[in-house]
This record gives C-alpha cells, structure tokens and sequence, in this order.
C-alpha cells in the first residue's frame, strides 16, 4: 500500500498520479505499487513540485510496516532508536528562545515505542546474557575467574557459553568457598585468558547484552580485553539491576538471588557464571512482564 499526499499540486503531475493511483481527497493518492514504480514516481512528484509539499507513507518490512518519504516540508523523519518519527517544527521562537519540554504523554509514547521497537529486535535477533566470576571486586589488580554467557532467541536458550581461566595470582581461599571452583578445577580445564576472551566475544557478536549489574562485568571484561589487545565490540546493554530498581520497591535489597526469590525464580550453582546467567534470563524475562 502507498499513500501520498500533496498540496499545490500542478495539473500536469496530478494527472501522472493519477494513471497510478487512485484520489480519495484533494491532493490525497492511494494504491498498490512496486518499488520499481514507487521510486520513478517519488522522483516525478520531487521534480514536478518547486513549491508545494509532498509525504509519501508506504508498507515496508520493518518494525513498524512502513515508511515515510517527505519533500518541502519541515516535518522530517528522524530515527529513534530504531523507530522512524516526525520531528515536529517548534514554534515560531520567543523573545527568550524558550524551547518547550516534551509533554509527560509525548515521553510515555516514545517509551513504550522503544520497548516495543526492542523487544522485536530481541524476538527477531536475539541477545545475550552474561555472567562473570571474580577474585576480587578491583578490576585494576583483579582477575576474571570465570566467563559465562547464553544466548537468547524468542525467550529461548539457544546457545550457551562457559570458560574458567588461568590466573596470574594464588585463587583466595575465600572465593573458592564463594564459588565452589577450586584450584584443581582451573589447573585441568583453565583457558588463557586470551583464548577465553576471544571466544566470549565471538559468542558475543553485536548482539545487546544483559546482565545483573552489568557495568562490574564490563568494567572487568574491557580491562582484561585491553590488557590481551583484544578489541571489545560497541553493543547496547541492559541491567536488570537497574530494571528493577525502577519495577520494584518492596524488596529488602537488589541482589540476584533476592530478586529470584520475589519471583519464585529457582536458583542453582549459585556464583558460577553459567547459572547466574540462566538466573538473570529468568529474572528479565519476568520484569518484562510487569
């Protein structure tokens, strides 16, 4: 389907349109055509209208099912966030040059088009979430231990990743009680760290990735990347963390094992890097319910 509307239109033009499309108001065309046709059309219509405007509204395979094409106008299409609006024109300035804020409703509808708009990207693309293991809680002296991450596809674990690394320093006593990994367990099936990040990443890819306070894991991940020379790809990211926060007020604190209980979500292995992952998949599955 392509709409076109117009205003000051030259008879000759209105007849091309014509041939093509059919007028159900002045300056107001509607019909079915392909590309090829829409695109020698919207020229037409550019080269044929030195003073009037023109918005051309057809059906395209995107998030939205359509796209917008404007001439003269000072209405524009800008991208938000994967969404294509009309940035409106302000008024005519004051004395003050005071521009007005966005309306309270003008915010919540641009809200919940970009969740919208995110939650078909993560349906159709899928994301990643990631989970990682410290010594300690510097990540200037601090070591990743262990590295997890599975990926998500339809609210599906379609794949998974997990990785122990070798350490420069002795494993404290006090995080293998924590973790339950010992130094046996790293002795047998520890990566170096080098081979362990290139892998994470390349599980990685571009897809967004979540996590449960994911700046502690990506404050670790892009100094043990830098020290390797490993490059760290730019991918959006989520926090549960902060998701909660803003969903819930009637906890007695924001950690992972605590919001798994207010959801009744059943936590295994609980400081391994796999299972958190899995936990905190549970866990933003469900805040995106509420």
């Amino acid at each position: 389907m392509v709409v076109v509307t117009l205003t000051d239109c030259p008879p000759r033009l209105r007849g091309d349109l014509s041939k093509w499309l059919m007028e159900i108001n002045t300056g107001v065309y509607v019909g079915q055509l392909n590309q090829r046709v829409r695109d020698a059309l919207w020229k037409r219509i550019c080269d044929n209208l030195p003073k009037g405007r023109a918005t051309m509204v057809y059906s395209a395979n995107n998030e939205q099912r359509m796209a917008f094409r404007v001439h003269n106008t000072t209405w524009q299409p800008v991208d938000f966030e994967g969404l294509t609006l009309m940035r409106r024109p302000l008024c005519a300035a004051s004395n003050d040059n005071h521009i007005p804020e966005p309306s309270k409703a003008a915010i919540s509808r641009m809200t919940r088009r970009r969740q919208t708009a995110n939650a078909y990207r993560e349906k159709k693309a899928g994301y990643v979430v990631v989970d990682i293991e410290t010594t300690g809680l510097d990540c200037e002296k601090d070591e990743i231990l262990e590295l997890g991450a599975i990926r998500v596809v339809d609210h599906q674990i379609t794949e998974t990743f997990s990785a122990l690394l070798l350490l420069r320093e002795t494993l404290p006593a006090e995080i293998t009680a924590l973790t339950g990994i010992t130094p046996e367990m790293i002795a047998e099936k520890g990566m170096l760290p080098t081979h362990a990040l290139e892998q994470f990443w390349a599980f990685v890819g571009q897809s967004p990735m979540v996590g449960h306070n994911i700046r502690f894991d990506c404050a670790f991940l892009k100094k043990a990347s830098a020290d390797a020379d490993i490059p760290v790809p730019s991918v959006s990211l989520v926090d549960t963390l902060t998701l909660a926060r803003d969903e819930i007020e009637d906890v007695v604190n924001y950690r992972l094992e605590t919001l798994a209980a207010y959801f009744g979500i059943e936590v295994a292995d609980r400081h391994r890097a796999l299972a958190d992952c899995i936990t905190t998949f549970r866990l933003y599955e469900k805040l995106n319910e509420i």
